[in-house]
């Protein structure tokens, strides 16, 4: 699997996790971007997988969502298929 592939899913899986805490939390991505002090724009590339966050905006998703970011990044990877795992 190539790099891009790799993250482009990786993004996605991040999305898919975002959405569905904020869907689960009954908020509006405009409440939860100005919590974390970013565009609602940003927040909702983010749930498309459009969004490759740097480090200290992932750990702003945890936070936001009340997890600690081995929490998230667990939830991450658990959207990811098995073959993802498989080096090249």
């Amino acid at each position: 699997m190539q790099d891009g592939t790799r993250k482009k899913e990786l993004s996605e899986a991040l999305g898919r996790v975002v959405s569905r805490l904020r869907q689960e939390a009954n908020l509006s991505a405009r409440s939860v971007a100005y919590g974390m002090n970013m565009s609602k724009t940003t927040l909702l590339l983010a749930e498309q997988g459009r969004l490759d966050p740097q480090i200290s905006t992932f750990c702003k998703f945890a936070e936001a969502f009340y997890k600690k970011p081995d929490e998230l990044m667990k939830m991450v990877m658990s959207e990811l298929s098995e073959n993802w795992f498989q080096s090249e």
